[in-house]
């Protein structure tokens, strides 16, 4: 029976390895974590805000699987988010989302069921700021940040452009595009092509 039970385990620990290498799941799983809105103030900086009623930039949820989603899906599911996200004595409590995650390590994102992202896909080009987003695990927060520097070597992180028309777009790719942009120790008048996706939720740029 000990040998059964090993053998077990060795078969569940393969499979949960497996599983974590895909780049994309196509059921729908649960994700916990806690909300956070990442958008810009009056002056147009990058600012984070876990207490917030509106949120005109991009939803990232720090997951308690150690990973940082940025958050899409329809308007009228985004809007019921922000509305269960609740907190209490100045915390806020974390969540349990249905979705789908597609991504790697530095450039994960979780959208809804009933978000099609192939049918309001859009090719095009854009020029702007890119910023990373850094998980805080302790503080249960995210931080936006100019890199001065390139970003590859640092821990594995987020990143969105800020458009020269004042829009925000979560950045996602493939981990050799995205570690490109990492590598680059310039971050300002950066022109990516791509693929836009999602609606004003939150939009996705997948970097080609």
């Amino acid at each position: 029976m000990q040998i059964l039970n090993s053998s077990t385990l060795f078969l569940l620990t393969i499979l949960l390895l497996q599983i974590n290498s895909y780049a994309e799941t196509d059921d729908v799983q649960i994700v916990r974590g806690q909300l956070a809105c990442v958008q810009l103030d009056e002056t147009g900086k990058a600012h984070v805000s876990k207490e917030f009623t509106d949120c005109s930039g991009l939803l990232y949820l720090i997951g308690i699987d150690g990973n940082l989603y940025s958050l899409h899906g329809s308007e009228e599911e985004i809007e019921k988010i922000k509305q269960s996200s609740k907190s209490r004595m100045g915390y806020r409590l974390p969540l349990r989302l249905k979705g789908k995650s597609e991504g790697h390590e530095r450039a994960w994102h979780l959208y809804t069921p009933s978000l099609d992202l192939e049918d309001s896909s859009t090719k095009t080009t854009v020029t702007g700021l890119v910023l990373c987003v850094f998980p805080d695990h302790v503080e249960g927060n995210v931080y936006p940040k100019v890199a001065d520097d390139p970003c590859n070597e640092a821990e594995p992180h987020a990143h969105f452009i800020h458009t020269e028309k004042g829009e925000i777009y979560a950045l996602h790719g493939t981990l050799e595009d995205i570690v490109e942009i990492e590598k680059n120790p310039k971050k300002e008048n950066i022109t990516l092509e791509g693929t836009l996706r999602a609606n004003q939720s939150g939009w996705i740029f997948y970097v080609q």
